[in-house]
C-alpha cells in the first residue's frame, strides 16, 4: 500500500498494488485522512479479487474548503487522467456525479442495496424481520421487494431481528457493539463497518457477519441480475466455512491475489 500525492492540488490516491489498473472512490473534504483511504482501498482490492479482476483497490482524497471544491475537483481529475495508469474513480462524499467523468464511468451505487439484500437472503432465506442502521431509498425498495418487515427501533443495533443492515461509518460495529447485537445476520451496506474484534465477537455469539466486500459489490458487477446471483453465490460458498464467512471470503480473495501478486497485502479489510 502506498500514497501517491498530486502536484496540482492538495490531494492523494491510496493504492494497494503498483503498476496495475485500479478502481475505487474519490472523496472531498477539508481534511481526508490517509489511513481511512488506505482501509477503503484494501476493501476494494478484496472485492475485485473475489470477482477475479486483476486490479488494485484505490481510494482518493481531495483536501479542499467548500469554496475551493470545484476547482480542486477539476484539477484532480485532469492530473489523474494524465497518469500512465488506468485508474477509475467514482464520486464519493463531497463530489458530484459527472465531475470525475474523465476517470471512468461512475459506479451504480444503487446496486449496493441489490447485492446486500441478495447476500442477506442467501445467508438466511427464511428471514422475516430486518433492522436498519442508516437509510437509503434504494435499500428501502429492495427490502420491500424481499417482503421483510422492518423493525423500528431507536437503537437498531440491539433490536431483535433476523437481519441487521448497517451503513453507518467505518468501524461502527466494534467489539462492544457486537456484544449487544440482536440480529442473526449482520449485513454491511457501507464499507468496513466491522472491526477485527467485532468479527470475533460475532463468531462467538453465533451471529453471521457478512463481508462488506461481498455485500457492497453490486456496483462493481454493474448488472442487477448478475449482482444478485453473484452475491448470493459467494455467501452460499462461504456461509459454512469453519472460520466463518468473513474469513472464508478473505481466504478466497487472497488465493486469487497470490496468483498474480507477491507478496500479498498486509492486513485484511476490517476497520481498525
Amino acid at each position: 500500500m502506498f500514497i501517491r500525492k498530486l502536484e496540482s492540488v492538495n490531494a492523494f490516491v491510496a493504492v494497494d498494488f503498483a503498476e496495475v489498473p485500479g478502481t475505487g472512490v474519490a472523496r472531498l473534504a477539508p481534511k481526508v485522512l490517509q489511513n481511512g483511504a488506505k482501509d477503503l482501498a484494501r476493501s476494494m482490492t478484496y472485492a475485485l479479487a473475489l470477482l477475479e479482476r486483476q486490479e488494485t483497490g484505490i481510494s482518493a482524497g481531495i483536501n479542499a474548503q467548500p469554496e475551493e471544491r470545484s476547482s480542486a475537483v477539476a484539477a484532480f481529475a485532469k492530473e489523474v487522467a494524465s497518469w500512465d495508469i488506468d485508474f477509475n474513480l467514482t464520486p464519493g462524499m463531497g463530489i458530484e456525479t459527472g465531475e470525475l467523468a474523465a476517470l471512468g464511468i461512475p459506479l451504480q451505487n444503487d446496486l449496493v442495496a441489490v447485492s446486500a439484500v441478495a447476500a442477506a437472503m442467501a445467508a438466511m432465506p427464511r428471514a422475516a424481520t430486518a433492522a436498519v442502521m442508516g437509510s437509503g431509498i434504494a435499500l428501502d425498495v429492495e427490502l420491500a421487494s424481499a417482503d421483510l418487515t422492518i423493525v423500528k427501533s431507536s437503537d437498531p443495533a440491539s433490536a431483535t431481528c433476523d437481519l441487521l443492515f448497517c451503513s453507518s461509518k467505518v468501524g461502527a460495529i466494534d467489539h462492544l457493539a457486537a456484544a449487544r447485537l440482536g440480529c442473526s445476520v449482520l449485513v454491511p451496506t457501507g464499507p468496513l463497518p466491522l472491526t477485527a474484534r467485532a468479527v470475533a465477537v460475532c463468531r462467538q455469539r453465533g451471529i453471521t457477519a457478512l463481508p462488506d466486500f461481498i455485500t457492497t459489490a453490486g456496483p462493481l458487477i454493474a448488472d442487477r441480475q448478475q449482482a444478485i446471483t453473484t452475491a448470493a453465490s459467494f455467501v452460499t460458498e462461504f456461509l459454512n466455512h469453519p472460520d466463518g464467512p468473513f474469513l472464508g471470503a478473505c481466504e478466497k480473495a487472497e488465493s486469487f491475489l497470490a496468483e498474480w501478486q507477491e507478496p500479498l497485502p498486509f492486513g485484511r479489510p476490517m476497520a481498525p
